[in-house]
């Protein structure tokens, strides 16, 4: 009997009309397999079962595709239902980005309903989301960070300017600014809805370059290759527009795949993973993203579940995208956990020890 695999996609965030291209990627890729049902989550929190076959524009006009409106339930058979019948499958493909999607909200709901998904755990999905949280956590692990600080008023950070500002929580470069002053850091956050949840500034590294790697843990210990983002834009940052935009969307960005970095700096990457997976559980693919400024690297953030679940940071090195999505599929049907309940190592320290002897 062929499983069913529900993608999920859309939410009501920021990063919605790229979850939407996510999501559809998803389901056409995973269909040469499985019998797909897509769920379309809107930006006002509803749920939808739509047509397999739409295409991001069917999107602009919802009145033409949202006609399956679902309920969720939780009674003695929690799950989502089609009027009074439930909508059975065996998978949930987490194509969300930002907001409820990767925060730990949607993670929470479908452990309540009993379902299993690929992407993170909840414990990891906060952390990964929270900005602050995670220079935090790495901070202590000892792993190279640039220093945050919390925008508050009345509270200046310990370095100066020029800095970048960022939403506390978020995605996708949506929000992200040069600035040069605190102050204007400070008005910024409290007169847009895009810092409602809070706003971090860094220090601003000029000439510096972002270096991205994808990671995953199942069926083994498995990294990309490192990609260096060519900024097309008149920008010191990798902008939304460079992500989305230009040259036809994230997967048609220009790179440099393999990047062409010293071996130094590729080493100092790999022993910073080897470092952030025995802190950090990972499931499904995420993105790790470094920043390169003169000789030295910074981790600067997680990707919990990235932009087209960060598939063509493999097309270099024999792994198709199916076989990619297919082994989110497997790991989440099978259940897995990375902690162990008895004190021994958790399968998250194994694969720290799987990576250093990888990786060398």
């Amino acid at each position: 009997m062929t499983d069913t695999v529900a993608v999920i996609f859309g939410g009501p965030s920021d990063e919605h009309d790229i979850s939407i291209l996510t999501g559809l990627q998803s389901s056409r890729i995973l269909s040469n397999k499985y019998d797909i049902l897509n769920i379309y989550w809107t930006k006002d929190n509803k749920w939808y079962l739509v047509d397999q076959n739409l295409e991001s524009i069917d999107f602009l006009d919802q009145k033409k595709i949202l006609k399956k409106e679902l309920t969720i339930k939780y009674d003695s058979n929690p799950g989502f239902y089609l009027k009074k019948k439930p909508v059975d499958f065996n998978v949930a493909v987490n194509a969300c980005h930002g907001g409820p999607g990767e925060d730990g909200t949607l993670q929470s709901l479908l452990t309540l309903l009993g379902i299993n998904y690929t992407g993170p755990s909840l414990t990891t999905s906060q952390i990964g989301m929270d900005k602050y949280v995670f220079f935090t956590l790495m901070k202590e692990k000892g792993i190279p960070v640039l220093d945050k600080h919390l925008v508050i008023p009345n509270s200046r950070p310990k370095f100066e300017g020029p800095y970048i500002l960022k939403p506390r929580f978020g995605g996708s470069s949506i929000g992200v600014e040069v600035l040069e002053d605190y102050e204007t850091a400070v008005k910024l956050t409290e007169n847009s809805n895009l810092y409602t949840q809070g706003a971090t500034i860094e220090k601003f590294l000029e000439n510096s370059h972002d270096l991205l790697v994808g990671v995953r843990t199942f069926p083994e210990v498995d990294l990309s290759e490192i990609e260096k983002p060519i900024r097309t834009s008149n920008y010191e940052l990798f902008s939304y527009n460079d992500k989305y935009l230009d040259n036809g969307g994230l997967e048609g960005s220009k790179r440099e795949l393999p990047a062409n970095i010293e071996k130094n700096i590729e080493d100092s990457i790999k022993d910073m993973i080897q470092k952030f997976l025995e802190t950090t559980e990972i499931r499904g693919i995420s993105r790790v993203d470094f920043l390169k400024h003169e000789n030295e690297i910074y981790l600067n953030e997680v990707n919990t579940v990235p932009g087209s679940h960060a598939l063509y940071l493999w097309q270099n090195l024999g792994k198709s995208k199916f076989d990619l999505l297919n082994d989110m599929v497997k790991e989440a049907k099978v259940g897995t956990h990375y902690w162990s309940t008895d004190g021994s190592d958790g399968i998250a320290l194994k694969n720290a020890k799987d990576i250093q002897s990888k990786l060398g």
